[in-house]
């Protein structure tokens, strides 16, 4: 998979900051992972999910139905 537009401006500039802050270069999918979710996940989303995941209750979806909601 490849980056493009906005995404691909940012994570250039991801780049060049790790190498002006002589930071370790992204190696790993959780290296990538931090960055990307600091820069284009809202600040309450995970506390939003939280909150979804404590009110859930099974009714007519499938739990894995149930997951890739949660998921996305």
């Amino acid at each position: 998979m490849e980056f493009s537009d906005y995404a691909l401006i940012w994570w250039h500039q991801v780049q060049r900051d790790k190498i002006r802050y002589e930071e370790l270069e992204v190696e790993t999918w959780m290296d990538m992972r931090r960055p990307m979710r600091r820069c284009f996940l809202p600040l309450n989303c995970h506390n939003d999910v939280r909150e979804k995941l404590v009110r859930l209750t099974q009714g007519e979806k499938s739990v894995e139905e149930y997951f890739k909601e949660m998921e996305m």
